[in-house]
């Protein structure tokens, strides 16, 4: 049986399915703090490369 319905089979679905949990704006701000994380990183790290060569 899948989660919180009484559907046994993927094959009974109609329409869209969404199982998450939590709100679509707490995973969607998560994502996109993520992303600020690694173009910063990104960032840093070819900064220091452009210091190194000279």
């Amino acid at each position: 049986m899948l989660i919180g319905t009484n559907i046994s089979d993927w094959a009974a679905v109609d329409g869209a399915y969404y199982a998450g949990t939590g709100s679509e704006a707490i995973w969607l701000a998560i994502s996109a703090v993520l992303c600020v994380l690694a173009l910063v990183a990104g960032k840093r790290h070819e900064k220091a490369a452009y210091k190194r060569v000279g």
